[in-house]
């Protein structure tokens, strides 16, 4: 069965998605898609970013990855399939794919079935590109290969003496806020938002209100609390330092 995700900041009230849905469904309608979420905020690029990296590897190697975030919709940036890690993406060049940017990735620019309107690119060109490389139609014969294309910086945490020094990436809707400091590294206590918090081995070790930090499922330590809301009880938003001990 062939696969396509499908990750937008569409929303659900509105026919978006569902049009994008249709288009792929005319090309290959046996193909099976899953929404991913289409319940972002608006225009957030690098939450899209993060939450696809978070999710990818859940699929089969060859899983088309559809996704539209795109303030810059109808202007220059490009429309673009990444191949990276066994898997194939599809979307805008506004950075989006900035997790999987590696030596060994390869960016084209897709120049097969560009004309389209000025305000929904996803109908008109993203979803039909994702479609004809579900069908096995080549990424080469979609359009040309490029070596520029718009990335921002992943964080990385950082050694400084015995801590490391990370931030929030992404909270999550339960207001769990996950850090860039991998669970590879053997850590006690996080600081954050002039609070030490306990590392602890699941959610329910905490008291409900305690704010507590656990070893996350996509591979970081994130913040949480037990039966509540981390994010209101700590003041945290994307981008807050925490620091690791």
């Amino acid at each position: 069965m062939r696969i396509i995700t499908f990750l937008s900041d569409f929303g659900n009230p509105d026919w978006f998605a569902a049009a994008v849905k249709g288009e792929i469904l005319k090309i290959v309608p046996d193909v099976r898609i899953v929404d991913i979420t289409h319940n972002l905020d608006p225009y957030n690029i690098r939450g899209a970013a993060f939450l696809l990296y978070a999710v990818y590897d859940n699929f089969p190697r060859g899983t088309v990855h559809l996704v539209v975030v795109d303030p810059g919709v109808g202007g220059v940036r490009k429309p673009l399939i990444v191949e990276s890690s066994g898997h194939l993406f599809v979307g805008p060049d506004n950075g989006i794919f900035s997790y999987f940017y590696n030596p060994d990735s390869k960016v084209h620019a897709i120049t097969v079935g560009t004309v389209a309107s000025a305000t929904f690119h996803a109908r008109d060109i993203f979803g039909p590109a994702a479609a004809r490389l579900a069908t096995g139609v080549t990424v080469q014969a979609l359009g040309k290969q490029i070596d520029t294309y718009e990335q921002f910086k992943v964080p990385q945490a950082k050694q400084v003496g015995d801590r490391l020094c990370g931030e929030i990436v992404y909270i999550d809707h339960f207001g769990n806020c996950i850090t860039n400091i991998p669970v590879r590294y053997r850590v006690r206590h996080m600081s954050v938002s002039h609070h030490m918090i306990n590392v602890v081995q699941s959610y329910g070790d905490g008291a409900v209100g305690q704010p507590i930090c656990v070893r996350g499922s996509v591979g970081y330590y994130e913040i949480a609390c037990y039966k509540g809301d981390a994010q209101a009880l700590l003041g945290i938003t994307v981008g807050t330092s925490v620091e690791a001990i």
